[in-house]
């Protein structure tokens, strides 16, 4: 007998984008595409390589934020109905 309950399609759709949020993330730190953005130039004084890595990582951070807070109230909203 299963167990864990079936969480129906919002939740499956979640975990495919937290999934998409991990496989973007290697990609965009990865690097043969992260050399395609090393540039002399500066942004306020620091390189855009390092704006460009720290930007990828806070967008990274800030879309796991979004999606498991989602989780975490579809979660909530289905033990609410049992």
């Amino acid at each position: 007998m299963n167990t864990t309950p079936d969480h129906g399609p919002e939740q499956r759709r979640l975990r495919d984008r937290s999934a998409v949020v991990l496989l973007l993330g290697l990609l965009l730190l990865m690097p043969p595409l992260a050399i395609v953005f090393h540039l002399e130039t500066k942004i306020a004084g620091i390189p855009f390589t390092l704006v460009y890595l720290f930007g990828v990582w806070a967008i990274l951070i800030l879309a796991a934020m979004r999606i498991s807070r989602r989780m975490q109230d579809d979660e909530q909203s289905v033990e609410d109905r049992e």
